[in-house]
């Protein structure tokens, strides 16, 4: 009873005493802060194949939930059907419909479905719309995402969203198919700590959500690497490789194209590099006009609203942090839309 503790039975009941503290945090902030699963969006998206087409993500069929930026830039509500798409109607209501295939963007991620580039055009034309779009593909998984609709849907016209900063590149989607390499794979890595932590603990993403929001903080973990800035700048492809990843993207999106009944109209709605609109860049601003030219040669119609981005500016069209359309660039990029549907015949 006289022996006093050792340094061993010391650091035991320090690491249990720890522990156990972590555990307590755990369940009282599980309790206290309900959302806390809403900051990882592999709730809502999973990786399906295709046959002939490989792998492409699309979302979780009935997920129906919210999904959160843990910096504050958006909370939205993402319901998706059992065909595993964003929409509110069921698969065999998209016959007869325009169709919006894309990624991300064309998702909506982070704005409401009515806020969505797809459901603004078909407010504005009057017609209805079916949005074909899942985060994290490419050029590629659109061809994937159009091969699995329902046989004998077939669309009133089509509308292609090309994000310039991710969608550029050197591709072979056959070669790809027949390798069966995963096209974009939205599943994240779970053996990858934030991964882990952001999916199993109310813990960790409490501690993210509020250092993210402090400022001070916020700056100090960018300035050590932990956190990636805002918007900082990169490229998909290189100058040298430009003219060549615009081609074959170009090729590729008019294969898919050549997927649909002749006839149907189909058009390629850019999405101006965020670099472009902010810093006026010359590497993105070449990059547009080089993929316009490349569709051209084509007879594909490029919607290009770089103009009316420009008119309204980088940050109200952006959301703060992360990198998507705030409902200002969904509405920009709906009435772009709307206005070439319309000389299509669409609409009244």
């Amino acid at each position: 009873m006289n022996e006093r503790p050792t340094v061993k039975g010391i650091a035991v009941a320090f690491v249990l005493g720890c522990l156990l503290t972590v555990l307590a945090a755990e369940g009282i902030l599980r309790i206290a802060m309900p959302h806390w699963r809403e900051f990882y969006s592999g709730w809502f998206v999973r990786n399906i194949r295709v046959p002939d087409y490989g792998a492409v993500p699309t979302g979780r069929p009935g997920f129906d939930g919210y999904f959160s930026q843990n910096n504050g830039d958006f909370r939205v509500r993402i319901r998706i059907n059992d065909f595993g798409l964003r929409n509110p109607d069921p698969v065999d209501k998209a016959d007869g419909r325009i169709w919006f295939i894309g990624d991300s963007m064309a998702f909506g991620w982070g704005v409401k479905q009515t806020e969505m580039y797809s459901s603004v055009a078909g407010r504005l034309l009057g017609v209805p719309t079916y949005n074909i779009a899942s985060p994290g593909t490419n050029v590629c998984g659109y061809q994937a995402l159009l091969a699995r609709m329902p046989e004998g849907a077939k669309p009133r016209a089509v509308v292609i969203g090309l994000i310039l900063e991710n969608d550029i590149g050197d591709y072979d989607c056959r070669a790809a198919a027949e390798k069966d390499v995963q096209i974009g794979d939205m599943t994240e890595n779970v053996a990858d700590p934030k991964i882990f932590l952001t999916q199993n603990t109310a813990l960790y993403n409490f501690f993210a959500v509020s250092l993210k929001r402090v400022s001070f903080i916020n700056k100090s973990l960018i300035a050590l690497g932990l956190i990636k800035r805002p918007h900082a700048y990169a490229r998909q492809t290189s100058e040298v490789r430009m003219t060549v990843s615009v081609e074959r993207t170009a090729a590729e999106l008019e294969a898919i194209r050549n997927m649909l009944p002749t006839g149907i109209p189909f058009a390629v709605l850019i999405a101006p590099a965020r670099f472009e609109i902010r810093d006026d860049d010359p590497f993105f601003r070449k990059l547009r006009q080089e993929m316009v030219a490349a569709l051209a040669k084509r007879n594909i119609p490029a919607l290009d609203p770089i103009n009316e981005f420009l008119s309204a500016g980088f940050k109200p069209s952006h959301f703060t942090h992360d990198g998507h359309w705030s409902p200002l660039g969904h509405k920009i990029a709906g009435r772009t839309a709307a206005e070439w549907l319309h000389r299509q015949g669409n609409g009244g």
